[in-house]
């Protein structure tokens, strides 16, 4: 089956939804489309926003891109991630029906990152099996 960008990412978002519930957040969608993130999380009561990617691996590997582009009547954009646009960037790998969870202050103003599935870890790339589930908050801050 063949799915356009949308809906790659409508898939990616609703994978991402389904793994935060399994993990016990709580999970809403903002209002508007023109935030930096697709998803709120709520857990303990700290919420986190969360930006979702589809991506599908190549060689082992998920590809994860830190920009958005999008097209309208004045042409072609294209706005790189600044970190603190989001908490979580969340990466579907339709793959294997996984989410990968990694948190903003993980890495810094790149413009992509390599996630490996396998143990070939290179200073450029992080192991998946390291990011299946999202960072809990710290609660004894809130107190």
């Amino acid at each position: 089956m063949v799915h356009t960008k949308k809906d790659k990412g409508d898939i990616g978002v609703a994978q991402t939804i389904a793994a935060l519930t399994m993990q016990g957040w709580r999970v809403a969608m903002p209002l508007s489309e023109h935030t930096k993130y697709d998803i709120i999380a709520e857990m303990n009561g700290v919420c986190r926003r969360v930006q979702v990617r589809y991506t599908t691996p190549k060689n082992n590997t998920l590809s994860v891109k830190l920009r958005s582009s999008w097209a309208d009547r004045n042409g072609s954009h294209d706005i790189s991630r600044k970190q603190g646009d989001y908490d979580i960037l969340a990466a579907y790998n339709p793959a294997n029906n996984t989410v990968y969870f990694l948190s903003d202050s993980s890495f810094s103003n790149e413009t992509g990152i390599s996630i490996r599935l396998d143990r070939k870890v290179t200073k450029e790339s992080r192991l998946a099996s390291d990011y299946t589930t999202c960072p809990v908050p710290d609660t004894s801050l809130l107190n």
